[in-house]
């Protein structure tokens, strides 16, 4: 998947808590965190088509969350286009995003450039980047510190401990460890401590800075260790305490490229997750393992969870349970590596991962959309596989593709599909100027016995020039066997006639196969007729033709 559809995403779902889950802090982290990264791969343009959100060119699918959201603000705000600049501040970032939050100031079209400007933004413009700037102050959303309050140290409620030299040799007690009733610390690298236990002057932070300030205390300890410690728990709240340090080690490991490690927190926690339920407390326990489980259901840990199929087969099943558990954004993450597999052995393993989820398909419809062939393309094999009868309209639309290669899979397709709109597609994908669309059309229609689909192709065979669509339709002719298919196979087996063209052999074979496929009484009676024919070729596709029933009847 691009990267601009991909931070779109991440963006309209930050605006949405921004303006629907005002609590959930670590999901609204978690989305800038995953906007700071993906911004790095390049500049991002969002504006308005319409009422409809366009990312770089592409339209974004209404379905995806917080993208309806996102389009409402813009236009009560009266922004017509945001640009982002390539690497942004994760401060002007999450500034637009509180700014496109809050309610819009009728008839004021400059309103947010002013309050970019107050904030000193310089990564994030609007369309009026000209603006002069706001008087007023900043938006009245809370500051960064605010939501990453638990972090800060308190000399009141989070003491430090001191060696008789006046140095601090640990940490402050976490929040959690507060709330437990866990008294134990963690050690540190000892930090001088300012006369009388002053407080330590705080610096100006850049926009590392500021990223940083989103982070939670790394955890310590391996997950096996982690995971130990879990199992052994009795209480709802120290495994609640663990599972955060879970988490927050995952989401390292995902940024230190070890999807290994990923792949065994994520395994763990859903694993534990579908088993709680059968212990003691197991309702509560379910509980937190759900949350964590949620928490971990970004694109940042998904993604690193399906790189592992191709290389991981031996972890398959573990990675596919996690996909599956966490349905259609498990599902997203399948798509984007599909997308951007560079082998066909990888696109292979992605492609029947995603078939095996049978998730995502509205995805997959909007990638029917993709300006590149081979993503369209891909996304209709995937929705013939998986019969996804929503996509039935948007795979008769592909039919009308300018790349035969698309038309050609939107056909296999709906073939696959089998619904009546779908059939009648296919009839007229016979007369596509590709023969492998023709071809394609087919073997489609012969998998649809009745005598319309006969007939069709009947009518298509008499049209057709293409050798290698005739032999396809006299194919599906001998597989439908209908009294029709079979006259016409007939016709077509016959020698040449005084005021007809002269057949080409290698027709008339074909039409001998299909009789022999066929199997009615009329098509081997014909056969019969042509033992003694001409044509070697013909002689010795009859006698095959004929063995080869005899052998079936046998058996």
């Amino acid at each position: 998947m691009d990267y601009s559809v991909t931070f779109a995403r991440h963006f309209s779902r930050l605006v949405w808590l921004l303006l629907h889950e005002t609590g959930a802090i670590d999901e609204q982290k978690a989305a800038l965190r995953a906007l700071v990264m993906v911004s790095k791969d390049g500049p991002v343009i969002m504006a308005l088509k319409g009422w409809r959100l366009v990312v770089n060119g592409v339209p974004l699918p209404d379905a995806l969350t917080g993208v309806q959201d996102l389009a409402a603000q813009l236009i009560g705000h009266a922004v017509k286009e945001l640009r982002v600049d390539q690497a942004a501040a994760a401060a002007d970032l999450l500034g637009v995003a509180r700014i496109l939050a809050t309610e819009a100031a009728p008839g004021d079209s400059t309103a947010v450039g002013k309050r970019l400007n107050a904030l000193g933004a310089k990564t994030v413009h609007v369309d009026d980047p000209s603006a002069p700037a706001a008087v007023e102050q900043p938006i009245s959303a809370p500051p960064i510190s605010d939501m990453i309050a638990y972090t800060t140290p308190s000399p009141t409620t989070q003491p430090w401990k001191t060696n008789d030299a006046g140095v601090r040799t640990s940490k402050p007690m976490s929040v959690h460890a507060l709330e437990s009733g866990d008294a134990a610390t963690r050690s540190s690298t000892p930090v001088p401590v300012q006369p009388n236990d002053a407080p330590v002057p705080a610096r100006p932070l850049g926009d590392e800075g500021r990223l940083l300030m989103f982070s939670v205390v790394p955890a310590e300890g391996s997950g096996v260790q982690l995971f130990a410690q879990i199992d052994q728990a009795r209480s709802a709240t120290i495994v609640t305490r663990l599972l955060d340090e879970l988490v927050t080690l995952a989401e390292s490991a995902a940024r230190e490229g070890k999807a290994d490690v990923v792949t065994d927190v994520f395994h763990g926690l859903v694993r534990r997750e579908a088993q709680a339920g059968d212990s003691v407390g197991g309702a509560d326990l379910k509980r937190v393992y759900s949350m964590a489980v949620r928490r971990m259901s970004k694109p940042t840990l998904l993604r690193a969870v399906a790189q592992t199929l191709p290389r991981r087969k031996d972890r398959a099943a573990d990675s596919m349970a996690i996909l599956s558990r966490t349905g259609e954004d498990g599902a997203d993450a399948l798509i984007e590596q599909l997308t951007g597999a560079q082998s066909l052995a990888d696109r292979r393993v992605f492609f029947d991962a995603l078939v095996h989820l049978n998730a995502g398909v509205a995805a997959l419809i909007h990638m029917l959309g993709d300006a590149r062939w081979y993503v369209a393309r891909n996304a209709a094999d995937l929705l013939g596989e998986m019969q996804a009868s929503d996509a039935e309209t948007p795979l008769v639309e592909m039919l009308k593709h300018d790349d035969d290669r698309v038309r050609r899979a939107a056909a296999t397709a709906l073939a696959k599909l089998g619904t009546p709109k779908a059939l009648h597609a296919l009839h007229t994908a016979l007369r596509d100027n590709s023969p492998q669309v023709r071809l394609q059309a087919a073997a489609g229609l012969s998998a649809r016995k009745g005598q319309k689909s006969a007939a069709t192709l009947a009518k298509a065979l008499d049209d057709e020039t293409d050798a290698e669509v005739q032999f396809a339709i006299l194919g599906a002719l001998g597989r439908l066997a209908t009294s029709d298919a079979v006259q016409k196979l007939v016709r077509a087996a016959e020698p040449d006639g005084r005021l007809f063209k002269k057949k080409p052999v290698a027709f008339r074979v074909h039409a001998v196969q299909a009789l022999g496929q066929a199997h009615t009484p009329g098509a081997m009676a014909a056969l019969k007729s042509l033992v003694n024919d001409k044509e070697k070729e013909v002689r010795e596709a009859v006698l095959l033709a004929v063995m080869q029933t005899q052998r079936g009847e046998s058996s």
